[in-house]
């Protein structure tokens, strides 16, 4: 009887007071290992946005281009997740959760960060459930793109969505790749934002300009592009050149993502 009450004993002081190894197989983890959930809360397909000399030369043009930004946001995010010892990414979307219920989940009251009114159940989920330390959000919405400045002041254009974004003034057209995302990163343990280290995505207000050209005279530029047949209705082939600095933009944006988590 003696005996086996020291073998207890010592097996619960054993299992109590020894840290946890480091390793697992052959992987050795530089921090606690930690579930991200990610989704992307962007459109199919491209949009052109178009700044005209005035108002009524405006418009905006969806693309049906089978570009698939979204699931190459997914892609890059979960690569770049998983590139680091200890984190392992879930796709949200492939949890059955959308953009409205995520979105906005946290608060700041007096300093302090709460869950918002009406997402204690998708809280509940994210943790509980899924055991998730942080998640990340990629929304398309628009966003400034173009500031022009002059005698009379400055003027400012968004872009409406990714892709493209022209502004015509008298016989100049200038082409600018249309990047128009946000990212929120919110960690669930403890709750807080960490959208404060992402303002060079959030708050930047210009976009890469790729291309000029002087009438349908295009300068020489580096994505190749040609002026379209008709500037109203683009074909794919001619909306192409815009995809590479689009691409070049999303995998700096995944990148500086996840190294926001990695930090935290």
């Amino acid at each position: 009887m003696l005996r086996r009450f020291l073998l207890l004993t010592l097996f619960l002081f054993i299992t109590g007071c020894v840290q946890p190894s480091n390793k697992i197989g052959s992987t050795i983890l530089h921090y606690s290992s930690k579930k991200v959930g990610y989704l992307v809360n962007v459109r199919a397909y491209p949009t052109h946005t178009h700044i005209g000399t005035t108002t009524l030369t405006n418009f905006t043009k969806n693309y049906p281009f089978g570009w698939k930004i979204p699931s190459y946001i997914e892609q890059q995010l979960d690569k770049r997740l998983k590139s680091f010892a200890g984190v392992y990414p879930v796709n949200l979307r492939k949890k059955g959760i959308n953009s409205n219920e995520i979105n906005n989940l946290i608060k700041n009251v007096n300093g302090t960060w709460m869950v918002a009114r009406g997402k204690a159940e998708i809280y509940k989920k994210l943790t509980r459930q899924l055991g998730l330390s942080a998640i990340v959000i990629v929304n398309e919405s628009e966003k400034q793109a173009i500031k022009d400045c002059g005698m009379l002041g400055c003027k400012e254009f968004k872009a409406k969505g990714y892709g493209l974004i022209t502004r015509s003034f008298l016989n100049t057209n200038k082409f600018y790749s249309a990047t128009a995302f946000y990212a929120n990163v919110y960690k669930l343990h403890p709750l807080g934002s960490l959208n404060s280290q992402l303002t060079t995505i959030n708050e930047s207000k210009k976009m890469t300009l790729v291309a000029i050209s002087k009438g349908s005279k295009v300068e020489p530029n580096k994505i190749n592009f040609i002026y379209p047949q008709n500037f109203n209705k683009w074909t794919e082939q001619e909306f192409k050149p815009f995809r590479a600095p689009l691409i070049k933009y999303i995998d700096k944006m995944t990148q500086k993502i996840v190294e926001v988590v990695r930090d935290n």
